[in-house]
């Protein structure tokens, strides 16, 4: 799977969830924390799916917003959590040799 497929995958499930919580009544809209959660994973897809090779931006998303997704965000919170951990692990298997090495963390692990 190519690079750009697995962020495009993340979108279709990602914005469907955020559009139904958008839609729902405004204490729902309180008390669903996964909105800010996979607002803040998606953000800056416009640039990652500007181009199909790895590039550094793809770093920053995988070193940053991904972690911080991993880290701080459960199945509880969004039940998007555990697809997202699997696009993780398949963005993190096919970084290129060259960009490896500027990784901070070795990626979801996903049990």
């Amino acid at each position: 799977m190519k690079k750009n497929e697995i962020y495009i995958d993340i979108l279709q499930v990602t914005l469907p969830h955020l559009r139904m919580i958008a839609s729902s009544s405004f204490i729902h809209r309180m008390r669903d924390r996964s909105a800010v959660y996979e607002t803040q994973l998606i953000h800056g897809f416009y640039s990652l799916l500007s181009h199909e090779e790895f590039k550094d931006d793809d770093i920053r998303f995988l070193n940053y917003h991904c972690r911080y997704y991993y880290e701080n965000c459960n199945s509880k919170i969004s039940m998007l959590y555990n697809d997202h951990l699997k696009s993780f692990s398949d963005l993190f298997s096919i970084i290129p040799d060259d960009l490896r090495e500027k990784l901070e963390w070795e990626g979801p692990k996903i049990v």
